[in-house]
């Protein structure tokens, strides 16, 4: 099934990333469903990704547009060779979602912890992931 996930982070100046397609299993009934297979596929890419680009590597000017467009300018490589763990992945994004550091919209339908929805085809998911406020006094 196709759906659409955007990222929403309050407080930033570019709040909203453009959505982005995403292929689901249409047996997807459930956050935490949906948050298990979404973390595992980039979970997957990550460890996919090589360690450390050439040295001489450089960015197009496609690359650079798309970049600037989506907010971060990158070679696309990660720097930590040991590859990351799904499981531990998994569990800490569940953890994050029942404590409340982010949520789940479906289609502006906000998902709760424990709770079913019916994805359709064409649905928007956004993850809202809210932004703990810490001040100090001078």
């Amino acid at each position: 099934m196709n759906i659409f996930v955007r990222v929403k982070a309050a407080g930033k100046r570019r709040d909203m990333l453009e959505k982005q397609p995403w292929i689901v299993p249409g047996d997807t009934d459930a956050p935490e469903k949906l948050i298990e297979y979404l973390v595992r596929e980039n979970v997957r890419a990550y460890n996919a990704k090589p360690v450390d680009a050439p040295f001489f590597r450089y960015l197009s000017q496609q690359e650079l547009e798309d970049g600037e467009h989506t907010g971060k300018i990158g070679f696309g490589d990660r720097k930590n060779e040991k590859a990351q763990d799904e499981e531990e992945a998994v569990r800490n994004a569940l953890q994050c979602f029942a404590d409340g550091i982010y949520r789940i919209l479906v289609n502006e339908t906000e998902a709760l912890p424990g709770t079913r929805f019916s994805l359709q085809e064409g649905d928007t998911v956004t993850f809202i992931r809210l932004v703990m406020l810490a001040g100090r006094r001078f």
